[in-house]
């Protein structure tokens, strides 16, 4: 019904004719009056000048000038008030316009009231000056009014104090108020207004007064300004109402209150009629009961083999929760009881979606169809251990495929050369597989076999690795913020997963290289059930004796190397939640050298025979079980008991005998053994618990019980002289008693996320070392954090604190068998490193990732050998040889890396410095000196690219500037007290000659072809493509030779000639790894 002034009156009689008073407090005459009063406009105009001229003039003749500042209104006088004195207060005083407030802060509000009514009104607190409000106020209404009905639709009180206003903020919290309805009356109509403070007459009735509202589409904003309009009533209410939402709206002729229940109906909002305003407030949540929480867990696995995926990602998409499978493949996640829907992904495999009603804890184990072709953007976990997307810094999971498209020499995929290619690392000497991360050792990366500790994961001397790449399934390095589950070594962590084993079908490969062959097979034993994986790797030359010989009629040479690798896994599932298994691994080098000489005379009667041989084998030896076990859906179990054992044993013996008519005249002979090596017992449990899906915890326990043997040697002696026995004796070294050393170490991490943006990974290890009656005790405290900045910008801060209780005792860069391990000792305290990193990185773009990290690390109890002094091969007193030390390290590292598409890779840049100091003066002179692979600048690049399922080819590159060395510098000599002279080098200072700048380009491309029964590969690897001549050893020699100086010295003391010497330093150079073709041909079945 249209409101207009022709039938405003009847409009109006029906009005009053329908209003009650709920408590006898109007009549329809009362109601009638004041209605008119404020309804019609007109008369109430010309009513309200009329009186305040009147009321104006008297005003101006009583008051003195000073009171000309201030202008007075007078209340209207309403029918049903009586004539009396009127005060002229803030309480009387009335607007004569209109103010309107449009999503305005109180603060400007206030500034408005406060100017319009003459009156001080402050805002305690600057939260509630910027609280936006929506309010009409009309003429007629006074100050006190107009505060009431803000306070009833916003979030606060007032108070006052004489002259002075205050607005406080409300006690009760902006999302939980709580309203008063109007209790049942005798009285009142069964219309309802809304919800009510105080008790009003409702505008408009089922008799008369409605509306017909036709708000096609409109939102809500709209809805409410143009009901204004129609209706004469005005809005209020705050910021927290949000009228956004659009609606459509066609109803029959209704009352206001039934116009406004049916737009609000399922909009978190409630009114309420005061007057001719409307307040409109948000509406409580009702406390629901909280909701219950289920756990989803299982294993993910490849679909074909059956193969658990570390590191495969799980994703909840409505939520943006998600979680990332452990080393052994499980998952947790725990979400809210109702529909969930959950996204499995894997870099080269085809991403699952499941779907179902989340009622129960539930088991879910789920295939993943590999898909190398597969080109799509894998939504990363942030519980993911490593990666651009984790809480970790500096971790870094390397693919297979990238590992086996990345040229290495002699044809031969290696794990550790594809690492030497990260950021940060290096390599000891060119060529080979020794690994110096960021300014640390040889000895302080910890290499893993499945979580066994691996003491010389070398072969060939470093040209090789021990990993056979068909037995490994995934590799993680750490070198940054390490988790508290590992510990024991101060700069790396590298974690190498093998395969379980085909649970469905027989499948492997062999390969046929120029230096190797290898052998992979795995399958079911029974299906489903039981799998085993094996795999095998050796130099031919294992199958001969002797590789090389050498011979003729009086003497005889024979060599002979070869090394090898065999692998060996069973898995055994008993159930969903429960598995086991078995592994072996065993590798070893050999080398032997026989040589043989023999003399005789015409008639055979004098006879001379010489020999000597040598025999040195080196390897590693591990066994261990493990138990998989799910206790339930957010708790799992990984338990492990391992055997480990590097052993070195050097055998050799020489004899020279003379005999003549059969009879030994003269006979020298001489035996020697020596063995060393490392053996370890160790039992480790190791913890997942979910509990929830912001937090990610892991706890658990390891022991292990070390014995070091650094160094057994047994010699014999006998020697006959005119055929009588001189001496017959065995000789033991002193230090033949093995060390043993007990190792206890406990540790906890959360990962959990602080809020959308910012992740945190805190974790604490200690640990316990107990050897020669001494204990140390260490607390090794971890944390790292992520900040997601938005649009694929995210920042990284990391702290990690490390010990290590074994010092690897070794005088070269290369690998060598000589090599010992020795523990901390009573006067020999455990190394420690503090490593600080912050970084930055970019994924926003597809495929691609972009980083930059920079690191501070302190080292402590560093060990260096004192000046003058090396080591080869035995320990005796070796404690006294060596100084405890400092070492900083500090370096920025880039990396971008393209994970997608037919081209992969990354290249990387690594700016670093590293210096050492020992403090006593025995070394340098106590002064801080380069650490010898110092390398101020590294650049490494590494691609694959696949032309076609034919055709696909690899290339990587380096660039190193020099390490250290210390030559020396000048020729002198030394005068021993008996008079004796030695001739020596002359040293200024350790690490005084920097070596030359190295590079290299690997080439390597890959012809496949499908067969019936599988794919063969034909490889084409080149190793120094462009024949760089890098030093691979580097020494100092005398150009005139040692001699020259002891001329030299005679004739300058007895002929007094003190001309310049002729002998000067000479550095040489040798290249030992120039460029080397290769051809492998593999077959896959």
């Amino acid at each position: 019904m249209k409101v207009n002034n022709e039938n405003f009156d009847k409009v109006l009689n029906k009005l009053v004719a329908s209003t009650r008073s709920p408590r006898g407090r109007f009549t329809a005459e009362n109601s009638w009056r004041l209605l008119e009063s404020r309804l019609l406009k007109r008369r109430s105009m010309k009513r309200f000048w009329m009186r305040t001229a009147s009321a104006a003039a008297v005003v101006l003749l009583c008051v003195t000038s000073w009171a000309a500042y201030q202008f007075l209104y007078v209340a209207p006088q309403r029918e049903a008030i009586p004539t009396e004195a009127i005060h002229t207060t803030e309480e009387t005083q009335v607007i004569h316009s209109v103010l309107t407030f449009d999503q305005q802060p109180l603060q400007e509000i206030v500034r408005q009231l406060s100017e319009t009514f003459r009156t001080d009104i402050r805002i305690e607190g600057d939260s509630l000056k910027n609280y936006h409000m929506t309010a009409t106020f009309r003429e007629g209404e006074s100050l006190t009014e107009i505060l009431d009905l803000l306070k009833d639709a916003g979030n606060f009180t007032y108070k006052k104090k004489t002259t002075l206003l205050s607005l406080l903020l409300n006690l009760t919290d902006n999302d939980q108020l709580y309203y008063l309805f109007a209790p049942p009356h005798q009285n009142r109509t069964s219309d309802v207004c809304g919800s009510f403070k105080r008790l009003t007459p409702c505008t408009g009735t089922k008799q008369g007064n409605t509306y017909k509202p036709e708000y096609p589409n409109a939102t809500l904003e709209s809805f409410v300004k143009q009901l204004e309009n129609a209706t004469g009533f005005s809005f209020i209410y705050g910021e927290e109402v949000k009228l956004t939402h659009r609606i459509t709206l066609e109803m029959k002729q209704k009352n206001i209150s039934e116009i406004l229940q049916r737009a609000f109906e399922n909009e978190p909002i409630t009114f309420e009629i005061s007057g001719k305003h409307i307040l409109l407030h948000k509406r409580p949540v009702p406390q629901k009961p909280v909701s219950r929480k289920f756990t989803i867990s299982g294993y993910v696995t490849d679909g074909a083999s059956s193969e658990t995926l570390i590191g495969a990602n799980i994703l909840e998409s409505r939520r943006s929760t998600g979680t990332a499978t452990n080393p052994f493949g499980f998952y947790s996640l725990t979400l809210p009881e109702g529909e969930t829907e959950l996204v499995f992904s894997y870099l080269g495999y085809e991403s699952r979606h499941s779907r179902f009603e989340l009622t129960k804890d539930t088991l879910l184990n789920v295939r993943l169809d590999s898909n190398n072709q597969l080109a799509e953007v894998v939504v990363l976990s942030d519980k993911r251990e490593a990666g651009i997307e984790s809480t970790a810094m500096g971790a870094h999971e390397i693919p297979m495929t990238q590992i086996r498209h990345t040229p290495s020499i002699l044809g031969e995929a290696d794990l550790l050369k594809t690492i030497q290619l990260m950021p940060g690392v290096q390599a000891g000497m060119e060529g080979f597989a020794g690994m110096y991360v960021r300014g640390g050792g040889p000895d302080q990366n910890l290499v893993m076999l499945d979580g066994i500790p691996v003491y010389n994961a070398d072969h060939l001397l470093g040209v090789f690795s021990i990993f056979t790449p068909e037995a490994v399934k995934n590799t993680t390095l750490f070198k940054s913020s390490f988790p508290a589950r590992y510990g024991g070594r101060l700069s790396s962590i590298v974690d190498v997963r093998t395969n379980d084993g085909d649970m469905h079908k027989y499948h492997g490969a062999f390969s046929i290289g120029l230096l190797t062959d290898k052998l992979h097979i795995e399958g079911p034993i029974w299906k489903e059930r039981t799998s085993f994986s094996f795999s095998a790797r050796a130099i031919p030359t294992l199958f001969f004796k002797n590789l090389i010989v050498d011979k003729d009629d009086t003497y005889s040479d024979k060599y002979n190397y070869y090394f090898y690798d065999v692998n060996a896994k069973v898995n055994h599932k008993f159930s969903d939640r429960s598995r086991i298994f078995l592994s072996f691994y065993k590798g070893k080098d050999h080398y032997h050298y026989d040589s043989y000489y023999h003399g005789d005379n015409y008639d055979n009667s004098i006879k001379n025979y010489s020999k000597d041989n040598s025999h040195l084998n080196w390897g590693n030896t591990i066994a261990y079980g493990r138990w998989n076990y799910v206790f339930n859906s957010k708790l799992f179990c990984n338990t492990t008991v391992s055997y480990n054992k590097y052993e070195m044993g050097l055998d050799g013996n020489m004899e020279d005998t003379y005999t003549v008519a059969n009879k030994v005249q003269d006979r020298y002979y001489y035996s020697s053994k020596f063995n060393s090596g490392i053996r370890d017992w160790s039992a480790r449990m190791d913890f997942d618990y979910t509990p929830m899906p912001q937090h990610h915890i892991k706890f658990g326990a390891e022991y292990i019980h070390h014995t070091f043997r650094p160094g057994i040697a047994t010699s014999k002696i006998q020697d006959i002289d005119n055929g009588a026995l001189q001496e017959d004796t065995v000789y033991n070294t002193s230090n033949s008693h093995a060390m043993r050393g007990q190792e206890i170490s406990l540790y906890a991490e959360d990962n959990f996320n602080i809020n959308a943006r910012l992740s945190l990974n805190a974790g604490v290890r200690t640990s316990l070392f107990h050897t020669q009656g001494k204990s140390y005790y260490s607390l090794q405290p971890r944390l790292s954090a992520r900040y997601d900045l938005g649009q694929g910008y995210s920042a990284k801060a990391s702290y990690t604190c490390m010990a290590q209780y074994v010092h690897l005792l070794s005088s070269t860069p290369l690998s060598m068998p000589t090599d010992l391990w020795v523990p901390i000792t009573k006067d020999i305290s455990p190394m420690y490193a503090n490593q600080f990193s912050i970084g930055g990185y970019y994924s926003g773009l597809p495929g691609w990732e972009f980083s930059v990290e920079g690191y501070y690390k302190q080292m402590k109890h560093i060990l260096e050998y004192q000046d003058g002094v090396s080591f080869f091969g035995t320990s005796t007193n070796w404690e006294e040889k060596v100084e405890m030390g400092e070492g900083r390290s500090f370096g920025l590292e880039l990396m971008v890396q393209k994970t997608l598409g037919k081209t992969t890779g990354w290249l990387a840049y690594t700016l670093s410095k590293t210096d050492h100091r020992f403090k006593n003066g025995t070394i340098n002179q106590g002064r801080w000196f380069p650490y010898k692979y110092d390398r101020r600048h590294s650049i490494s690049l590494n691609l694959s690219h696949k032309f076609s399922d034919r055709i696909d080819a690899g290339a990587s590159w380096i660039f190193n500037t020099g390490g250290c060395i210390t030559i020396p510098e000048k020729a002198t000599i030394i005068i021993r007290p008996d008079g004796s002279i030695e001739e020596t080098g002359y040293i200024s200072r350790r690490n005084n000659y920097r070596l030359p700048a190295s590079h290299r380009l690997n080439l390597g491309v890959n012809f496949n072809k499908k067969t019936k029964h599988g794919m063969r590969t034909w490889n084409i690897s080149i190793y120094n493509a462009y024949n760089a001549m890098n030093p691979n050893i580097v020494y100092s020699k005398y150009k005139n030779g040692y001699n020259v100086y002891y001329d030299d010295f005679y004739e300058s003391i007895y002929h007094g000639n003190t001309g310049q010497k002729k002998a000067q330093t000479v550095i040489k150079k040798i290249t030992i790894l120039p460029c080397i073709p290769s051809v492998t041909y593999t077959y896959r079945f």
